[in-house]
């Protein structure tokens, strides 16, 4: 008679399970993080070589004719002053983006500036890299800007992460410090605010705005020479109390020499355009400004504006809610690098509010002021 025989059934216990699911995890992690690390790098990398190439384009064609291109047209090819061969087109590989340009041939300097990302609009993975005619490709840090916005600005003040980049709260404690997040570090200095000025609601929806209670508040930001750009953005979302008679100037950037007041663009009341909402640029002196554009509508009265004027070597715009209101051939002036200067963000009427400014050292194309208008300034 045979005995049966007991067969022993090996498996794993549940701890050999865990054990053997947690180094598969382990390793996983480490496969995406490295994968994610090279990716970045071939990103990196394949930025860094457009911009050499294009670099090279642009100093040939310096050469060509003596002078570097002020714009360039659609196609990303010298617009001024010729451009009757494609060789000096800007290109870029399949992924990266072309983002702004600037071109200055001043009496003593020649020089350009040339941005491009992986990405048209910021996002968490956006990597940006610029290049001059006398650098190297670098990047451009800036990690708390605003998403879906353009990169690229060397000065963004957003009031939703007024504080070192996140919220500066709503009354206590007083908040004077605006944070630059464009991660230029040109930060505003509030002066002369009442205890609570942070609070209300921004543009978009946002939790916070800074608003003027007196007349005297402003904000101070030191002068940078990445401001003093042949070619410029300036936008800002403001909030207009009131129509009143008197002066209201929400972005006010200039300094005076020489008998004449310089600026990039300052938007006003006074008695002179009541209710019109004004955008300037160029210079003034005691006849009034040389060079000036203007919207010529009726402000929008209690409700959030987003207001563009941009300057890209031979018109200047001026855009309201995403609509262009003029568009102008101005010979404009741009701040000499030699003098320092001030801006200041201010509105002379009581309830007068800003959820935010960005200054780009390149003008804006209509796609991406499009772009930051649908963005808003909702975090």
């Amino acid at each position: 008679m045979k005995v049966a025989q007991k067969h022993d059934y090996l498996g794993f216990t549940i701890v050999e399970l865990l054990v053997v699911i947690v180094v598969i995890a382990i390793l996983a992690a480490i496969t995406i993080v490295s994968f994610t690390g090279i990716s970045q790098k071939a990103v990196a990398s394949s930025l860094q070589s457009d911009l050499s190439n294009n670099s090279k384009k642009l100093k040939m064609y310096q050469a060509d004719y003596g002078s570097y291109p002020t714009q360039l047209d659609t196609n990303y090819c010298p617009l001024l002053p010729v451009a009757e061969t494609t060789k000096y087109c800007i290109k870029f590989s399949t992924g990266n983006n072309y983002i702004g340009y600037s071109g200055s041939n001043s009496s003593t300097t020649q020089s350009f500036l040339l941005i491009a990302s992986n990405s048209n609009t910021t996002n968490s993975n956006s990597q940006v890299y610029k290049v001059t005619n006398n650098t190297s490709p670098t990047q451009v840090i800036a990690p708390n800007m605003q998403p879906n916005v353009t990169p690229g600005a060397v000065l963004e003040l957003n009031a939703a992460k007024a504080a070192n980049g996140t919220s500066p709260g709503i009354n206590s404690p007083l908040t004077t410090t605006w944070t630059d997040t464009s991660g230029n570090n040109n930060n505003g200095t509030l002066t002369n605010f009442a205890s609570s000025p942070w609070g209300g609601s921004g543009a978009g929806g946002d939790p916070y705005s800074l608003s003027r209670p007196t007349d005297s508040g402003y904000v101070s930001i030191t002068g940078n020479a990445n401001f003093k750009t042949a070619t410029f953005t300036a936008e800002q979302w403001v909030w207009n109390a009131a129509n009143d008679t008197r002066y209201r100037a929400f972005l006010d950037y200039g300094y005076s020499s020489g008998g004449y007041t310089y600026g990039y663009i300052i938007m006003r009341y006074s008695t002179d355009w009541t209710g019109v909402l004004g955008a300037y640029m160029g210079r003034s002196n005691s006849t009034g400004w040389t060079y000036l554009i203007w919207s010529g509508d009726p402000a929008p009265v209690g409700s959030w504006v987003h207001v563009v004027v941009l300057y890209d070597g031979s018109y200047g715009d001026v855009y309201i809610n995403n609509v262009r209101k003029a568009h102008a051939a101005i010979n404009y002036a741009p701040i000499p690098s030699s003098n320092n200067l001030n801006m200041t963000l201010h509105g002379s009427y009581p309830g007068s509010k800003i959820a935010s400014t960005r200054i780009y050292p390149f003008a804006l194309t209509s796609s991406q002021i499009s772009a930051n208008y649908s963005a808003g300034t909702t975090w």
